[in-house]
């Protein structure tokens, strides 16, 4: 009798403990449920309060999954926001970011948006992709940017933005492209610009830049394209430059730079276009600048190089374009030039050349 009576208060307890189980997983499936589409909520009510979707939701659907412009995970969460190319106008500030916590990818790119980028950006933790490239936007880029740790494309381009670059983007270890181009950016470029090691695209052109080029731009071993055109750059072209070996193109116009075209950018071998123009390098062009087999466009107008223009530019023999006009050079035009068969415009004018033109420019064809 004792055992039979224990066995069954076992088997009560067991499925007491059972049940109890079963309501416990029940109340938890039912809270994170309950979690997911109130947050799911959130989202859509910031979607609708922005007033870009007045428009462009589809006939008899509620769901803001299946918006223009919009793509969730399966747990109904938003990921994805492209908007690009969209007419969409107002303050930028209209769609509130800290409600979109599984932000990955933001493109509201060639829109007519105005305000100022607000410091909730810092907010969007996950997102990879954030591209505000040609719109109207002014103000300060926030310091909170330092937060978007795992951003690789940041494009802010072709605004109104104004300030300094915060050293704090120094923290995006993981940014492959930098695109701060054609804003009114001012102050020196921050060394902590070095830090972004995974960085192949870094376009900072048509600002208001000033001060050196910082020597830190030569820790960024994997940079295939610098563009620092049109700003208001001094001092020289610092001998780092040398360290970026997997440069294709750098582009350093219209600045005020000036001294030697350092001898280490000759190691640059990948280099296919170097725009030197509209600045003041001196000295002469060295006879290195023949290593370079793999440019197609040399622009070194509108400088104060002296000396003789070096044969071994006929061992660029990929060049198609040519400018060394408006600079101080002399001696006779070498018959190197002859070889370079692929060349379509060749630009000299403006010097102190003397001498004959040579027969074999006429292989130029």
């Amino acid at each position: 009798m004792e055992c039979g009576f224990f066995n069954t208060c076992r088997a009560v307890i067991v499925f007491i403990w059972a049940a109890l189980t079963l309501l416990i997983v029940h109340v938890a499936s039912a809270t994170n449920i309950s979690i997911h589409v109130a947050a799911s909520e959130i989202e859509r009510q910031a979607l609708l309060n922005s007033g870009w979707w007045k428009d462009r939701i589809p006939h008899n659907t509620s769901d803001h999954c299946g918006w223009v412009g919009i793509t969730c995970d399966y747990e109904g969460r938003i990921t994805d926001i492209g908007l690009a190319e969209s007419k969409i106008k107002g303050e930028l500030g209209r769609l509130n970011f800290s409600c979109f916590p599984n932000l990955q990818y933001l493109d509201l790119s060639n829109n007519n948006l105005s305000g100022s980028i607000l410091s909730q950006i810092g907010s969007l933790s996950n997102l990879k992709y954030l591209d505000l490239d040609r719109n109207n936007l002014s103000g300060t880029i926030p310091k909170e940017i330092r937060s978007l740790r795992n951003l690789k494309v940041l494009d802010l381009s072709n605004n109104n933005l104004n300030g300094t670059i915060p050293k704090e983007i120094g923290s995006l270890r993981n940014l492959e492209v930098l695109d701060l181009s054609s804003n009114n950016l001012n102050d020196t470029i921050p060394k902590e610009i070095g830090s972004l090691r995974n960085l192949k695209e870094l376009d900072l052109s048509s600002n208001n830049l000033n001060g050196t080029i910082p020597k830190e731009i030569g820790s960024l071993r994997n940079l295939e394209g610098l563009d620092l055109s049109s700003n208001k750059l001094n001092g020289v072209l610092p001998q780092e430059i040398g360290n970026l070996k997997s440069l294709i193109g750098l582009f350093v116009r219209n600045n005020t730079l000036g001294g030697p075209i350092p001898s280490t950018l000759f190691r640059l071998t990948n280099l296919e276009v170097l725009y030197l123009g509209f600045n003041q390098f001196n000295g002469t062009i060295p006879r290195e600048i023949g290593h370079l087999k793999n440019l197609t466009y040399l622009f070194i107008k509108v400088n104060k190089l002296t000396g003789a223009i070096p044969s071994t530019l006929g061992q660029l023999t990929s060049l198609l374009q040519l400018d060394l006009s408006s600079n101080q050079l002399h001696s006779s035009i070498p018959l190197e030039i002859g070889s370079l068969s692929a060349l379509e415009e060749l630009d000299l004018s403006d010097n102190k050349i003397h001498g004959i033109i040579p027969d074999e420019l006429t292989k130029l064809s």
